[in-house]
């Protein structure tokens, strides 16, 4: 049993690689750019982005791109006010400044609009690419397989080497398709090496061949740990894996330990990028740490309108202070990225908007305002003592909004009444951090119980015997059901582990890959029985398996019988394990052809047995 499952992991390898593409996904650029866009001046900032419409690193281009954008939005809102002190200083009035159109920013926005068709155009070249081979290796694949099943020549190996060395050439085809086409691929590849037995010399000759092309390949994926890039490495490692799959078969007693070696190296190097890419992960969240405090600190600062033009020039340079600030901090999660800068962006947004309405609205009556924030000040206190915490945040939130909609108040009121309305804030998020921490408390016992439940889960992967696993895992999901609620990300990480190990509990007894290689066995003969000589060629078939069982019984007849005879030599012990060795390998070879013959048998017209 335990020989059958190495050589399931050894056949279906492609799974292993399955974390290294989803490690490419989800690494992003490696090199961090650190170049200050916000010292270039609007034509500079256009022509680095054009350099990287046709730039062959995407992510990189994306990345560089949105920070170009940024610098450029910045500009253009530094450049406002001498554009409103411009159009006042003519005669106008402030109120009526609407500003123009910026034909740099219009330019960019090409540039943006540019770079996506050309990615888009590049996206339907590689999925048409990938049809158009996978078509080819159809063919190769219908190529092999005649050739497996036709009579054997002096050419005929020659023939299947020409093909497989085109069905290498063949690069990518889609996903869906890969292991169909490699299961049948190697189906008829390893019929073909069976049956070939005329010209034995060459077959071992061929098979030694592979073995150094593999041991190459060995060497390639070894040289990949001194490879600094991570992403270039697992993109590398990933054509290797490719080339390992599409080579042919070398001697069964070796095929094991090769695969394994070539395994092993190939955990190194995913290993290592999972924690270049953990401890990357790990610095962005940091950043975005950094970056969440600056958001907060900006929109403090502009919780309260100034009332004076000076208090106006400090808040604007205590927000340029801050935008410098967010240009010295790296990059954060991608996916957080857009989100974090809008929220920065807004406030700066705000506070040029609020400036410009406080200039014309300055003689407004501030004795209306100072009513509106005396009633947003008795609306907050009423509800500083709710227990509906996360509805009240919100209830807050709104009135915070409605204060810095609401203009200045005399300057004799004005310390008095923001203290007010912030006491009242102050009161209800002291009893909100209390409740969060008991929470925080309640959730550690709630993480408790659901990650043993997990670790039992995971037991449960190495019992074999289905019948028994599925009492034990309906009664871990009724435990989990009754486990409780846990909070924020600890909930949907849990929950995320709990999905998957149940996916893997239930795709493991769902269907195994003997049960694969079994049906294509059947589709096969299926397809031979269906032709004009079918039954001819099912009766050649049959006449070659029992050949091949009667050679092996043969051959295991002669192993036990040397086995008994070096029995009781002494120091017989490693050359009696060998014997043991090989005695296994006949047995399942047997039962292997075996099943075979029953497959044919069953196939052939007016059988049934």
């Amino acid at each position: 049993m335990e020989k059958k499952d190495k050589n399931q992991r050894s056949e279906n390898y492609h799974a292993q690689l399955t974390v290294a593409e989803q490690l490419i996904d989800h690494s992003e650029e490696t090199h961090e750019d650190h170049t200050d866009y916000s010292e270039l001046e609007k034509a500079e900032i256009l022509k680095r982005a054009e350099e990287f419409i046709y730039s062959p690193d995407v992510r990189k281009a994306q990345e560089t791109l949105n920070r170009l954008r940024d610098a450029m939005d910045a500009k253009i809102l530094a450049e406002r006010p001498e554009q409103i002190k411009a159009w006042v200083d003519e005669g106008n009035d402030a109120r009526d400044f609407k500003p123009a159109p910026d034909e740099a920013k219009q330019a960019l926005n090409s540039v943006f609009l540019k770079f996506k068709e050309r990615r888009e155009e590049e996206r339907k070249r590689a999925e048409e690419e990938k049809l158009t081979n996978l078509k080819k290796k159809q063919a190769v694949l219908e190529d092999i397989r005649e050739l497996a099943e036709s009579e054997e020549q002096a050419n005929s190996l020659n023939k299947m080497r020409d093909l497989m060395k085109m069905w290498r050439e063949i690069r990518q085809v889609p996903k869906e398709f890969q292991d169909e086409l490699y299961t049948r691929y190697k189906f008829y590849v390893d019929k073909f090496y069976d049956n070939l037995s005329l010209y034995n010399e060459l077959k071992e000759l061929d098979r030694e061949k592979n073995l150094e092309f593999k041991i190459e390949l060995i060497k390639k994926t070894e040289a990949l740990g001194e490879e600094k890039d991570i992403r270039k490495a697992l993109n590398t490692l990933n054509k290797i894996h490719e080339d390992w799959r599409n080579a042919g078969p070398v001697r069964r007693e070796i095929s094991d330990e090769l695969w394994h070696r070539f395994k092993n190296v190939s955990d190194v190097i995913i290993q290592r990028n999972k924690e270049r890419q953990e401890e990357l992960d790990r610095k962005r969240q940091e950043n975005l740490n950094i970056k969440q405090l600056l958001v907060e600190k900006s929109e403090a600062a502009i919780a309260v309108w100034p009332t004076a033009g000076k208090e106006w020039s400090s808040l604007g340079k205590e927000l340029d202070t801050l935008l410098e600030q967010w240009k010295k901090t790296g990059a954060v999660p991608a996916q957080k990225n857009q989100e974090i800068w809008d929220r920065f962006s807004s406030a700066r947004q705000q506070f040029f908007a609020a400036r410009r309405e406080f200039f014309k609205n300055i003689n407004a009556d501030r004795e209306e305002n100072l009513k509106r924030k005396i009633e947003l000040c008795e609306k907050a206190e009423a509800l500083i003592n709710n227990e509906q915490f996360q509805e009240t945040s919100d209830k807050l939130n709104e009135l915070q909004e409605q204060w810095k909609k609401t203009g200045p108040v005399p300057e004799a009121k004005n310390d008095e009444v923001w203290k007010r309305f912030r006491a009242a804030f102050d009161h209800f998020y002291a009893r909100k951090n209390a409740w969060l921490k008991q929470r925080r408390e309640d959730d550690k016992i709630g993480i408790a119980v659901k990650e043993a439940i997990i670790a039992d889960m995971k037991k449960l992967l190495e019992i074999e015997n289905a019948d028994s696993v599925f009492p034990k895992l309906k009664e871990c999901q009724q435990r989990w059901a009754g486990s409780g609620f846990v909070s924020g990300k600890a909930y949907f990480n849990l929950q995320k582990e709990y999905r998957e190990i149940g996916d893997v509990l239930f795709a493991k007894f769902k269907r195994n890959s003997d049960n694969m290689k079994q049906q294509v066995m059947k589709e096969h003969y299926a397809g031979v029985a269906g032709r004009s000589d079918g039954k001819n060629q099912l009766q050649s078939e049959e006449r070659k398996v029992k050949d091949r069982i009667k050679k092996a019984q043969e051959e295991l007849a002669t192993i036990e019988n040397n086995k008994s005879f070096f029995a009781l030599s002494k120091n017989a012990e490693a050359v009696l394990k060998q014997f043991d060795t090989n005695i296994q390998k006949l047995q399942e070879q047997i039962a292997r052809l075996e099943k075979e013959l029953a497959v044919i048998r069953n196939t052939k017209p007016g059988n049934a047995q």
